[in-house]
């Protein structure tokens, strides 16, 4: 028998795992049900399509996105998709799994995730998981970055952007912040600007996900931001480079917000170095200038220094795994 560690970092908009075989993969929180008999016989007779074979061929399917600001949706499958993506990954990452071979997962959910939420991600995995252990995400990237002193993770999702002190030992619920603003908050916001000022463009959410994701900045000087997209079908070149700068701007000044109130009210003689040990992790790192926006916040407190993680989509995952493989069986209950 085998025990197979694995390391989850459960997103609602991507999903990653990452294994003690020395395996990393990601996909999109998604699952695509057939319409109707047209679209079952194109796909194969297949019951559903995941990730990005999903988001693909999404015109023939009914999307469910599990997860919604971090948490499984009260939609009538979300449930039932949340496994099947969880298991689909796990059966990817380790083919040669035999019967008798166990698995043994730590899963990282938003920091302050309810538990009901908790008891339904064991409930899901029950069938395919052998023990689980449930984790706070911004604790797991700093787990994996073993950073154990006075430190502040700020982990932007897609569903929420949670926030962890970390000061040596288990943070506790005053040392963490969950909030809905995160990246689909932002495109959303994006959405919204470039319609007010552009009315008859057409959008879509994989066209804005991916002008988030290419140009998105906060701070800095940036070349203008012209992209091509649509009107009634005809092509034409937008500026939108204010329209970006502003729309971003929206999340990182509820970021900046939270990350005061966490460095405000720590213990006054360990201010100093906690603002100086930030961290910004998740998809949110990768927007320019994130960094800096955070110090400029943190002026009227004495300054700070903000540092983004090289590997964002699997720093989460990463920790996870360290904590499996780490963390005595004992302790699982603790620290979940």
């Amino acid at each position: 028998m085998t025990i197979f560690y694995l390391g989850i970092d459960l997103g609602t908009s991507r999903t990653s795992i990452s294994t003690s075989t020395g395996k990393r993969m990601t996909t999109r929180t998604c699952v695509g049900f057939p319409k109707d008999l047209i679209s079952t016989k194109r796909f194969g007779n297949r019951p559903y399509l995941l990730g990005d074979d999903a988001q693909d061929n999404r015109l023939g399917l009914n999307l469910v996105w599990p997860l919604e600001s971090g948490i499984i949706t009260n939609h009538p499958k979300a449930l039932e998709s949340a496994g099947l993506i969880l298991k689909h990954l796990i059966a990817e990452a380790i083919p040669d799994k035999k019967p008798e071979d166990k698995i043994y997962a730590a899963i990282g959910v938003p920091a302050q995730a309810s538990l009901n939420n908790k008891k339904a991600i064991i409930e899901v995995t029950k069938t395919f998981i052998d023990k689980i252990l449930i984790v706070s995400e911004p604790f797991a990237v700093g787990y994996s970055l073993d950073r154990f002193d006075e430190t502040l993770i700020v982990d932007i999702g897609a569903g929420t952007s949670d926030l962890c002190r970390i000061q040596g030992s288990l943070p506790t619920a005053e040392d963490q912040i969950s909030i809905t603003k995160a990246g689909n908050f932002l495109d959303e916001v994006l959405t919204n600007n470039i319609q007010k000022k552009y009315p008859k463009v057409q959008l879509s959410s994989r066209i804005i996900t991916n002008l988030k994701e290419k140009y998105g900045y906060v701070d800095g000087n940036v070349d203008p931001i012209m992209v091509t997209l649509t009107e009634a079908g005809i092509p034409k070149e937008y500026d939108l480079t204010e329209v970006i700068r502003e729309s971003c701007l929206a999340l990182t000044d509820s970021i900046c917000f939270s990350v005061q109130q966490l460095v405000g009210s720590f213990d006054p003689e360990f201010q100093t170095k906690l603002r100086n040990n930030i961290i910004v992790a998740g998809g949110g790192s990768r927007l320019r200038g994130i960094d800096f926006a955070i110090e400029k916040s943190l002026k009227p407190y004495g300054g700070g220094r903000v540092t983004c993680v090289q590997d964002a989509e699997f720093c989460g995952c990463n920790g996870c795994l360290k904590m499996v493989l780490e963390v005595p069986e004992s302790m699982w209950e603790k620290v979940s």
